[in-house]
């Protein structure tokens, strides 16, 4: 260590420096105080002398003896502060002077110059005092002359300057000698301590510092190096705890890594393995030690050269991470595919990366099963919807002026077989049909299953000509139809089918498949319409039609997000005193202020996926419309509101939930709730519809039959269906009293109602005469425009709900 950078040598340097300007400075205070004393002594010194001779000079002049000023010049010269003296009478005359040095205008040059004392005071001052004697009339003395001097301040103030002088030595050498022993201090109290204390430190192995100590320096058990021996102490016992987890953590992450099935490994910038697990090392035939250090060139290259390139040009890429699935080889030449992800980090030596390896063999092989069963029917192994997308978008990209045939054929009440004969029969009879069609149709481009019961034959070059076209696609119609309309034999039994059947002709390169199937559909549904069967070929006022229901379907929606759908209220009553039982929620829409007939979108709506957030917003409007009339208490006693629930809203498999929390939101009771299902909507999926109308009916709602007697197996179904009323079609209502057949069968209705225990509700009462015949029949609840058509809300409160009913 180099003699100035040691501790008690910089010590004292800076103790010195610190003393001698504290001494200096001290000093300078005293010297200036001793000046300012010896300024004050040698003034009144002086005021002392030229008082003296002051008389002896007045006297001289006064006389104007030349002798005697020449005598008090003389005495004054004996003062060697006094650099010159001179007395002159009333003229200016000079009788008698002295001076040290030759004059220069009248003022002695000083040979005693100091150039401190000349920052302190001046070198010369100059002084005189005038000669007088007897004092005149006017009160004033007589002047007879005057006496001057000059002092030189430096002779007169030498004193104190050789006095601080000595001073300023004296200190400076005692500070000097106090430095050396602080020096000699500072080595052997600090210096000398902290050295052996830091040969002590380094000492310590800082490879394994388990249980190692650093000894107290003798002599110091007890002060701030003991606090500092302490304090290494237990950081050496944390480190050494440190130490322990640090090890205990590794030998876990090692274990980890070990078991991990994953190749995990890590390559530095010379493409050699830094790290390796045992997956890794197994998976290229090394142990993890042989693997350790061996380069990728050697391991890798040799069985799967083209990770290694891969491998390379990430090293050489500026990405910090990229992620692949790859196929890989191992050391037996087996190969599967990787999932690999690397990581680049950097270290002292340049770039290496992190490698991670899942083996997602299985994964990539089950996407490669889905994707190809993507394109094709599990159950009939027909191509599917996907496969037909593609086989359409490519036609239209062909060749062009070519005409083809797609056809659409949907069989006609599957579900009904489905819920009556079981899904597992309904599925065999596809997979027979499916066969079917495929071998009777094996000269077309295609047969395909669109859906449950929809299947597709396209025939992509039929002809140039349209005409050709046309009947050709007629007779494909047909052809299809009677494949179809043949008995299916499954075990003993045979099953008939029929189908609603659309067809389409389309010019390659004009259409594409969204078209194509949109205008066979419109064909299809048209067919239905007609009675099912039946063939319909698509005709350009069709693509009218079905752009129409497009452009309902948009303003649906526009009105769902303006929230332009709502309610009104048609009442019903007691036959017996017309009290208002409740009322029936009816859906409205209003649009761009005008009211739309619901006619021309309750059907298109029943159809569409869209009455599912429709009818859970009117369900919900209705709940807080009774809930505020319970809170403004004008909620007659056992008030019900009937709601209509459609097929698609039955069918949603959270549809108890969606009424649960419909409920809950509101704080409405289900007891203040009527939901009413038509006939087809019961028997569809009949299992599942009793299922969820128990559940619901738990929550207190209640359940009523809509149109009663326009649909299928009524009677055979109607026990089975919880339902606790029964509402009589308008149709049968109208003629009760002109059509006597139309009587009987409303008679025999209501008696059936009563034999299950329902209550009978009379739809589309309009007069008198219906009332009264009705009335006879005993207790039933009419509802219809003879006591109210549906009322907006505001009406339908003021009309049937009084201000002063009880809160029940």
């Amino acid at each position: 260590m180099k003699l100035n950078s040691k501790l008690s040598v910089v010590l004292g340097f800076r103790s010195l420096a610190l003393l001698v300007f504290l001494g200096f400075f001290m000093a300078f205070v005293q010297t200036v105080f001793d000046f300012r004393e010896r300024q004050d002594e040698v003034t009144r010194t002086i005021d002392s002398i030229v008082t003296s001779a002051q008389g002896s000079a007045s006297n001289a002049v006064y006389l104007l003896d030349n002798g005697i000023a020449q005598h008090v010049i003389d005495g004054l010269s004996y003062f060697d502060f006094f650099s010159y003296v001179a007395i002159t009478d009333d003229k200016g005359s000079v009788m008698a002077e002295f001076s040290r040095q030759k004059m220069d205008d009248n003022v002695a040059l000083n040979t005693s110059y100091n150039p401190v004392l000349s920052l302190v005071v001046d070198n010369f001052s100059r002084e005189s005092v005038l000669l007088t004697g007897q004092t005149l009339a006017d009160g004033t003395p007589q002047v007879y002359g005057k006496m001057e001097w000059v002092v030189d301040n430096h002779i007169a103030l030498s004193g104190v300057y050789f006095r601080a002088v000595r001073a300023f030595g004296i200190a400076l050498a005692g500070y000097i000698l106090l430095t050396l022993a602080l020096s000699i201090l500072y080595h052997y109290t600090l210096a000398a301590p902290l050295t052996r204390l830091s040969s002590r430190f380094q000492r310590v192995n800082i490879k394994s510092i388990a249980t190692q100590k650093i000894s107290h320096l003798r002599g110091h058990e007890q002060n701030e190096f003991s606090l500092i021996v302490n304090a290494a102490n237990d950081m050496l016992s944390r480190i050494s705890s440190g130490q322990e987890l640090l090890t205990e953590r590794s030998q876990r992450f090692r274990l980890i890594l070990d078991t991990a099935p994953a190749l995990i490994y890590s390559i530095d910038n010379k493409l050699d393995f830094v790290f390796a697990n045992k997956a890794t090392a197994s998976f290229y035939g090394y142990s993890i030690y042989e693997l350790k250090g061996r380069g990728a060139e050697e391991v890798i290259a040799p069985i799967d050269n083209h990770l290694l390139d891969f491998i390379k040009g990430f090293i050489g890429s500026t990405k910090r991470q990229v992620n692949k699935i790859m196929p890989m080889k191992n050391a037996t030449g087996v190969q599967c595919h990787m999932e690999m992800t690397l990581v680049k980090f950097k270290t002292p030596e340049g770039h290496s990366i992190l490698a991670t390896c899942s083996d997602v063999t299985k994964r990539v092989q089950a996407e490669e099963k889905i994707e190809s069963l993507a394109y094709f029917d599990p159950l009939t192994s027909l191509p599917n919807r996907n496969k037909v997308y593609d086989t359409l978008n490519r036609s239209s990209e062909g060749e062009k002026g070519m005409y083809g045939i797609a056809a659409i054929a949907d069989l006609d009440q599957f579900k009904r077989i489905n819920d009556t004969l079981s899904h597992s029969v309904g599925d065999q009879l596809i997979v027979k049909l499916a066969g079917r069609l495929q071998k009777e149709f094996s000269f077309s481009d295609l047969i395909a299953r669109l859906g449950a019961d929809e299947f597709l034959c396209i025939e992509e070059n039929v002809s140039e000509s349209l005409k050709t076209a046309v009947n050709g696609a007629e007779v494909l119609g047909e052809r299809l139809r009677a494949c179809i309309n043949k008995e299916i034999e499954i075990g003993l039994h045979s099953y008939a089918l029929t189908a609603s059947i659309g067809v389409v002709v389309f010019k390659k390169g004009s259409s594409n498949a969204d078209e194509i199937l949109q205008y066979a559909d419109t064909a299809m549904y048209e067919s239905k319409r007609a009675g099912r069967n039946r063939v319909t070929l698509f005709k350009n006022e069709m693509a009218t039609q079905a752009a129409q229901l497009l452009e309902l379907e948009r303003d649906i929606m526009k009105a769902m997000f303006r929230d332009e759908f709502y309610f009104v209220l048609q009442p019903i009553v007691d036959s017996e005193n017309h009290h208002v039982m409740g009322a029936e929620a009816l859906m409205r829409w209003k649009k761009d202020g005008k009211t739309i007939s619901p006619a021309e979108f309750i059907p298109f709506l029943e159809e569409s996926a869209l009455i599912v957030e429709v009818g859970e917003r009117i369900l919900s409007g209705v709940c807080r419309y009774i809930a505020e009339l319970k809170q403004r208490k004008v909620l007659p006693k056992g008030f019900k509101v009937a709601v209509n629930i459609s097929a698609k809203q039955l069918a949603r498999h959270d549809f108890i939930e969606t009424v649960s929390r419909v409920l809950l939101k509101h704080n409405v009771k289900g007891e203040m709730l009527e939901f009413e299902i038509t006939e087809s909507v019961a028997l569809n999926n009949m299992a599942d519809t009793i299922n969820k109308i128990v559940s619901i009916k738990k929550m207190g709602v209640s359940f009523s039959l809509d149109d009663f007697g326009t649909g299928y197996s009524s009677l055979s179904h109607l026990k089975d269906l919880p339902v606790d009323k029964l509402k009589i079609d308008r149709s049968f209502i109208n003629d009760i009293t002109v059509d006597k057949q139309d009587e009987n069968l409303v008679r025999s209705i209501i008696q059936l109602s009563k034999n299950l225990g329902l209550v009978t509700v009379a739809e589309g009462v309009e007069t008198q005469e219906q009332v009264e015949w009705l009335m006879l029949q005993g207790t039933l609840l009419l509802q219809g425009y003879y006591f109210s058509k549906p009322l907006d809300i505001e009406d339908f409160e003021a009309t049937y709900l009084p201000q002063d009913l009880p809160n029940k």
